[in-house]
């Protein structure tokens, strides 16, 4: 795993979102599911039961692609990263609106669209994938 940039980031970044998600569950649990209202965890994020699901899933997501395999975990940051990406976007955007059901404040949108930037540029700029012909008989 510590030959692959793509194996190591998503250990450690699925990691925390797993942490992430965990504690927001805790601190989420007085408020709805999916409202623009929760728990702030560490003083500094927000966090609603949707927005702590999501976090566990893409976590878990990122360890299990992450042990499975270098293109495994190659794709998974793609795929994530880019998902991070665009869901740093809509915290923007939706933030202090009712269409924002995940509890997004601008800390956790900078948080998505870092974390997304990181996965993506890892994804896509690291353990390139050389194909060969096979060789003649």
């Amino acid at each position: 795993m510590s030959q692959s940039p793509n194996r190591l980031l998503g250990v450690v970044l699925g990691v925390i979102l797993l942490i992430i998600g965990l504690l927001g569950f805790v601190i989420a649990t007085p408020y709805p599911f999916a409202t623009p209202e929760g728990g702030v965890l560490i003083g500094l994020f927000a966090a609603n039961a949707a927005l702590s699901g999501v976090h566990v899933v893409l976590g878990a997501i990122l360890v299990l692609c992450a042990l499975s395999g270098r293109l495994s975990a190659k794709i998974a940051n793609n795929l994530i990263g880019v998902a991070l990406v665009a869901f740093g976007i809509f915290g923007f955007i939706a933030a202090h609106t009712a269409a924002n059901i995940f509890a997004l404040n601008t800390p956790d949108s900078l948080l998505h669209l870092l974390g997304g930037l990181l996965l993506v540029v890892t994804g896509f700029g690291t353990d390139k994938v050389v194909l060969r012909k096979p060789a003649a008989a």
